[in-house]
C-alpha cells in the first residue's frame, strides 16, 4: 500500500470518530474506528480498498471545506463497507456515489450501526455454540477453516452473508467481514497412507494413529471440513486426544473409517487407546459416529464446557451455499 493510500485509511479512520451522525449511532463510532484501527495495524485492510475510495482532489476554492467534508464521508462509508461488510470495494463506491450529499450522515450512522449489530449477533451467537452447540448447529450453517499445524489458535468468527455461513477461520485471512476473534485449538490433517501398520496377534493390523493432545486455554476445538475424512478420538471427561485423517487415492472414505474402527491405535492417548472414530458411512444409520460424505458437507468440533469435553456434528447440503436443511448432533 502506498504512502498515499495508507494515509487516505488513517484519515478516514480519525474522521469517522468525530463525523456527524444521527445521535442514536454517535456512540458507535468509536467501536468501529477502533475496528478499522486494529485491523489496519494488523494489516488486514486489503491494499485495493483505499483506491477505490478516491474521490478525487481537484477541487475549486468555492465551497473547498464543503467538499472535503463530503469527500470524508463518502471514504468512511467506502471503507466500513469493504473492510467490514464484505462489500466489493468498486460495487461499494458506485453504492456512495448515488448518494446525496445531505444524505451522507444518516448513510454513515446506517453502515455504523450495521456494524455493531453484526458484532452484538455474533458474540450472542459464539456464545449458543458453547453452550448449545447442538441448538447452534441445528440452526446455523458453520464453515470452519483450516490451518497449517495443530495447537491453540486466533481464530475469527464472523458472518459471510453473500453465502449465509457463520465462518470459523484464522484471524489473519480474514480482510472483509466485520468479526469475534475466539481462541480455539485446531487440529491438522494427517494423510491415512502415511500411517504405519503393525501385525496385530492373531491376525489383522493395527494402524499407528498421530494423536495429539487437545490442551491449553480454548474451549472449541476445530478441523477444517470433513471431505471424507476421519476423526479418531479418545476422550474421558477433560481429556482428549484426537487425529483428523484423510482418505488416500486408493482407500476411499467409508474404507479408512471401517478400518480405522477396526484397528487404530491414538498415540498420546492412555494405552493408545481408543474412543471412537467419527467417519463417514454409506448409511448413517442410529450411530452418531457416522456422517453421509455424498452430496453433504460435514464437519466435527469439539466443545468444553465445565472442564468437560465432548464432540458434535453438523451436515448440511454440498453445493448449497445458502438454504438447505442442516442436522446438528451429539458424536459423543
Amino acid at each position: 500500500m502506498s504512502k498515499s493510500d495508507a494515509t487516505r485509511i488513517t484519515d478516514t479512520i480519525g474522521f469517522i470518530r468525530t463525523a456527524g451522525v444521527p445521535i442514536a449511532h454517535a456512540a458507535k463510532r468509536a467501536t468501529v474506528a477502533d475496528l478499522l484501527r486494529d485491523r489496519d495495524a494488523e494489516h488486514r485492510i486489503p491494499s485495493t480498498i483505499s483506491p477505490a475510495m478516491s474521490q478525487g482532489s481537484n477541487y475549486t476554492v468555492v465551497g473547498r471545506d464543503e467538499v472535503q467534508e463530503q469527500r470524508h464521508y463518502r471514504r468512511a462509508i467506502i471503507l466500513i463497507r469493504a473492510a467490514l461488510l464484505g462489500a466489493d470495494r468498486n460495487f461499494a463506491a458506485g453504492e456512495v456515489n448515488q448518494l446525496t450529499d445531505a444524505a451522507l450522515p444518516a448513510a454513515l450512522g446506517s453502515v455504523l450501526d450495521e456494524v455493531t449489530t453484526r458484532q452484538a449477533e455474533l458474540t450472542l451467537k459464539l456464545a449458543q455454540l458453547k453452550a448449545d452447540p447442538v441448538g447452534f448447529l441445528t440452526h446455523h450453517g458453520i464453515n470452519i477453516v483450516g490451518a497449517p499445524a495443530s495447537g491453540p489458535m486466533d481464530y475469527d468468527f464472523y458472518f459471510d452473508s453473500l453465502n449465509q455461513l457463520n465462518v470459523l477461520t484464522l484471524k489473519e485471512q480474514n480482510q472483509i467481514w466485520v468479526s469475534v476473534e475466539v481462541n480455539v485449538f485446531h487440529l491438522h490433517v494427517q494423510k491415512y497412507a502415511g500411517l504405519g501398520a503393525v501385525p496385530k496377534q492373531g491376525g489383522g493390523q493395527w494402524l499407528d494413529v498421530d494423536g495429539t493432545v487437545v490442551v491449553g486455554a480454548p474451549d472449541l476445538m476445530v478441523t477444517t471440513q470433513l471431505t471424507g475424512c476421519a476423526v479418531v478420538y479418545y476422550l474421558s471427561g477433560a481429556n482428549l486426544v484426537a487425529a483428523h485423517v484423510q482418505p488416500s487415492a486408493t482407500v476411499n472414505a467409508e474404507a479408512i473409517c471401517t478400518n480405522l474402527r477396526a484397528g487404530a491405535r491414538l498415540s498420546k492417548a492412555p494405552g493408545q487407546a481408543v474412543s471412537g472414530v467419527f467417519g463417514a458411512q454409506l448409511a448413517k444409520g442410529g450411530d452418531p459416529k457416522n456422517y453421509l460424505k455424498v452430496g453433504n458437507n460435514n464437519y466435527c468440533i469439539g466443545v468444553r464446557t465445565g472442564g468437560v469435553w465432548n464432540l458434535y456434528a453438523q451436515q448440511r447440503p454440498g453445493g448449497l451455499a445458502i438454504g438447505g436443511a442442516k442436522l446438528g448432533w451429539k458424536i459423543t
